[in-house]
């Protein structure tokens, strides 16, 4: 039987700067039957409006006005921010058809795109299509609502069994959820079970993701690159194979593949704040500052406006000897993230350090005081690749007991991460500490794994209410250190399988395993503690 459209009590937006625009399609959807239409020309209330109301179908006008949001941004952001729904339809509409907008707007993949002026025959036709597929998603959408990923999962694998028409799109989330657990192996079988039918360019890409998450690099590479062979204006394989090249130590080749990617399509921001780091790192500082200069100008209508951008920029006027140019640009940082601490702690120690190359000792003073203070409100808030860029600046400022102070913290929090440790030991050779921080990085070690084998400890005696309360105290104080998360989760599992579970134990280990997936989702301990939660609480 034909799919038959109903728009009746289904949610529709339009988002069009043109009132006239707006009239029109309103009376097309009103036509095939929507009684829940709203409509706005800007793109800013288009977000609020978004957030607010769980919209079915979404029409959205690509240029909404010079220097305002535009559909793309508006796309990106409801995907970043989670408040558009899986099931939920957006179409973006354009006047325009070059290569560069098509690249965008298809970058961020909206379910279609419609050039103007179009029929409302041509409307129906592309409803029906998109509406029959997404049809089977809404109890799915409800678990993803309510982030239980493993929920998600068991509702794909139920309605996979009935071999249903959207077979792809099922199996395409199922490995977009499995990724998204951290069930890298389960993603990759996923991916290759349909390359081996049909090799579907996202299919690919997921594959090459997954071995990638899974560090298998050089079979990664070879997919991306395939993809990039048999589709050139394939931009996210660009991106893919960039990172590859710089985990596979190839820098520059990686900054290559990014380059070539912005030709292709020059609105990224988050592949021109890509391409800006790893610029910086080649010290190519022409193409860190002009990739930092566009994610700025960019961030400015986008969800992914960063201060960090601004302090890039500002690093590289630092490094072209440029300090007056720096001030001006974390100026600008600090009128912009006001109330962003962070931000301003960063913009404020490089203020000290455009200061310091100039010799203006009252004002290197003061911005000493500002980050103190500022830092000391802080404590515990901050990454660890932050506060790592951060107790560097607070070494080039001579303050050395508090930039040792966050780098203890780093070290406790990583005790086990050879990159970060690394990092680090490379932060105080560069302020002339390296045998200091040979001695803190050991030290510190040692310290974090009797703190562990004690707990290890309490569990193999089964001591498994004691375990979880030690754990638990650590786990507060070392919120980053995957080693000690696992093994508060592992307590609580075990507890669980011999007395029962609860919903708080459910909640508590749901949270050190949100938490060291932030920090590590390819640990290997991550992954055997998901499946044993799987099995606890599918049971």
């Amino acid at each position: 039987m034909a799919f038959k459209l109903i728009l009746e009590g289904k949610r529709c937006l339009l988002v069009d700067d043109f009132s006239e625009f707006r009239y029109s399609v309103k009376k097309m959807l009103q036509s095939l039957g929507a009684t829940d239409v709203d409509d706005t020309g800007d793109g800013d209330e288009a977000i609020d409006k978004i957030a607010l109301k769980a919209y079915d179908l979404i029409l959205c006008d690509y240029n909404l006005g010079e220097n305002k949001r535009d559909g793309q941004q508006i796309l990106e952001e409801s995907k970043h921010k989670e408040i558009l729904k899986y099931s939920a339809i957006f179409i973006m509409i354009t006047a325009e058809n070059t290569m560069r907008m098509v690249m965008g707007a298809m970058e961020y993949k909206p379910d279609d795109y419609l050039t103007k002026p179009f029929t409302k025959e041509a409307l129906l036709a592309r409803l029906e299509k998109i509406m029959e597929k997404k049809n089977d998603f809404a109890t799915i959408d409800k678990a993803l609502a309510r982030k239980d990923y493993h929920g998600a999962l068991k509702l794909c694998n139920e309605k996979i069994q009935t071999k249903p028409k959207n077979l792809y799109e099922l199996l395409k989330l199922k490995a977009e959820l499995s990724i998204t657990v951290g069930d890298y192996a389960e993603a990759e079988s996923i991916y290759n079970q349909i390359v081996n039918i049909r090799r579907l360019p996202w299919a690919l890409l997921g594959l090459g993701k997954a071995l990638f998450l899974s560090t298998k690099y050089m079979e990664a590479k070879e997919i991306f690159l395939e993809i990039i062979d048999e589709n050139r204006s394939f931009v996210e394989a660009y991106d893919w194979l960039a990172k590859v090249l710089e985990a596979l130590g190839d820098p520059k080749e990686a900054q290559r593949m990014l380059m070539r990617a912005l030709e292709l399509s020059p609105k990224a921001i988050l592949r021109q704040k890509a391409l800006a780091d790893i610029a910086y790192k080649n010290n190519d500082l022409a193409t860190a500052e002009n990739s930092y200069k566009q994610a700025v100008d960019l961030g400015k209508n986008s969800c992914f406006k960063s201060a960090k951008d601004y302090t890039g920029l500002a690093q590289v006027m630092l490094d072209k000897k440029t300090p007056d140019k720096a001030l001006k640009i974390l100026q600008e940082s600090k009128t912009t993230f006001t109330n962003d601490r962070e931000s301003n702690l960063q913009a404020t120690l490089m203020q000290g350090l455009a200061h310091k190359d100039l010799g203006n000792e009252t004002e290197l003073k003061g911005a000493i005081e500002e980050a103190n203070s500022l830092f000391s409100g802080m404590k515990g808030t901050i990454n660890s690749e932050a506060s790592l860029d951060i107790a560097g600046s607070f070494f080039k400022l001579g303050e050395n007991d508090k930039a040792s102070q966050i780098m203890q913290e780093v070290i406790r929090n990583n005790h086990d991460n050879e990159k970060v440790l690394k990092k680090a030991q490379d932060i105080f050779t560069s302020a002339d500490m390296t045998t200091e921080g040979e001695k803190m990085i050991a030290a510190t070690k040692r310290e974090i794994i009797k703190v562990n084998n004690d707990g290890v400890m309490l569990v193999k005696n089964g001591k498994l209410a004691e375990a979880i309360d030690f754990f638990e105290k650590a786990a507060v104080g070392l919120p980053e250190n995957k080693i000690i998360n696992a093994n508060a989760a592992q307590a609580l599992l075990m507890y669980m399988q011999k007395f029962g579970k609860t919903d708080k134990h459910i909640n508590q280990v749901q949270r050190y395993l949100d938490q060291i997936r932030k920090v590590d989702p390819t640990y290997k301990k991550y992954q055997e503690l998901v499946v044993v939660y799987k099995k606890l609480t599918e049971a």
